[in-house]
């Protein structure tokens, strides 16, 4: 294996267990958290999808880290915003795993506000070094996915209850499901991250086959 291949791989499975968890938590609450309604943070308050849902958010977490080390190596100094973003997206992945949201509707805790603003510190940090790096090295699905990512981070905002517009938008009736896609983009950011954690950043279109002219020495 290659140590471009060492770079890559390890964030790529580590996003591709975390979307696995996440779905046999889903699986696995079927029958008492609706996907349509329903936060995501319930499937960490129940016995059968509690350890799929904490272990999906480690191992994504754990695949934030991977990549923002591999851009150590391969572009250092132009990826260091990236980087950033991504170790404080995966320490708010942490931190949501660690500190559940509330089971009360409308009851306000400490581990709640943890829980909420770890989770704006995710939905908001990671589409924006999924940005950076997909014009970076030039992946366009990173691109697009982390656009898709913010806009529906839009949606989910515009529709979450609580929120001034969440009744004009019928918001209620579909929130959970915007946040399962929002969830969804994320995993799949990580996931085309991790490629340019083992490639090399594209030069600009002006030096592309550009020959350094060396000059020649002289002869006595």
């Amino acid at each position: 294996m290659s140590e471009d291949q060492v770079r890559r791989w390890p964030g790529m499975a580590g996003a591709a267990a975390a979307m696995a968890l996440t779905a046999y938590a889903h699986l696995a609450a079927a029958g008492t958290v609706d996907p349509l309604t329903g936060p995501v943070s319930d499937y960490a308050l129940l016995d059968a999808s509690a350890w799929a849902m904490a272990g999906g958010t480690i191992t994504l977490a754990m695949s934030a880290i991977w990549v923002a080390y591999g851009l150590t190596r391969v572009d250092p100094a132009r990826s260091a915003a990236a980087r950033v973003l991504l170790v404080a997206g995966a320490l708010g992945l942490l931190l949501t795993a660690v500190f559940p949201a509330g089971t009360a509707s409308g009851v306000t805790s400490a581990a709640g506000e943890i829980h909420r603003w770890s989770a704006a510190v995710v939905f908001t940090a990671l589409p924006c070094a999924g940005w950076m790096l997909g014009r970076r090295f030039r992946i366009p699905a990173l691109s697009a996915v982390s656009a898709a990512s913010a806009a529906l981070l839009a949606v989910f905002l515009a529709a979450h209850p609580g929120s001034p517009t969440a009744d004009l938008v019928n918001g209620p009736g579909y929130y959970g499901l915007v946040e399962r896609l929002l969830m969804l983009s994320e995993m799949a950011l990580i996931l085309l991250s991790a490629r340019s954690a083992g490639r090399r950043p594209a030069l600009p279109a002006g030096l592309r086959g550009a020959v350094v002219a060396v000059p020649a020495q002289r002869t006595a």
